[in-house]
C-alpha cells in the first residue's frame, strides 16, 4: 500500500512542470491583458480625438446659430422700418 501512495504523488519534476505550465498559461494571459490594453488605450485616444473634434465643431455650429439669429433680426428691424416708412409716405 505504501508502493501505490507513492505512485500517486507527484514527483518534484512533475511538480515543478506543472508549476512551470501554471507560469506560462499566467504570461500568456498576461501578454493577452497587455495587448488589450494597448489596443482599449488606442480606441480611447481615438475616440477623445473624436469627442474633440465634434466639440469644436458644435462650438462652431453655436456659433453660426447665434450669428444667424443676429442677422435675422437687424433683417426684421429693417424691414419693419421699410415698412413703417412706407406706411407714412401712403398716409402723406
Amino acid at each position: 500500500m505504501n508502493d501505490t501512495k507513492q505512485q500517486w504523488e507527484p514527483s518534484g519534476l512533475e511538480r515543478f512542470s506543472h508549476l512551470e505550465d501554471k507560469i506560462f498559461r499566467t504570461v500568456e494571459e498576461f501578454k493577452a491583458v497587455r495587448k488589450d490594453n494597448e489596443t482599449l488605450r488606442a480606441e480611447n485616444a481615438r475616440l477623445r480625438e473624436q469627442m474633440e473634434q465634434l466639440e469644436a465643431s458644435e462650438a462652431e455650429v453655436r456659433q453660426n446659430m447665434e450669428n444667424f439669429q443676429k442677422e435675422r433680426e437687424e433683417l426684421r428691424e429693417r424691414v419693419e422700418k421699410t415698412l413703417t416708412l412706407l406706411a407714412t409716405l401712403e398716409a402723406r
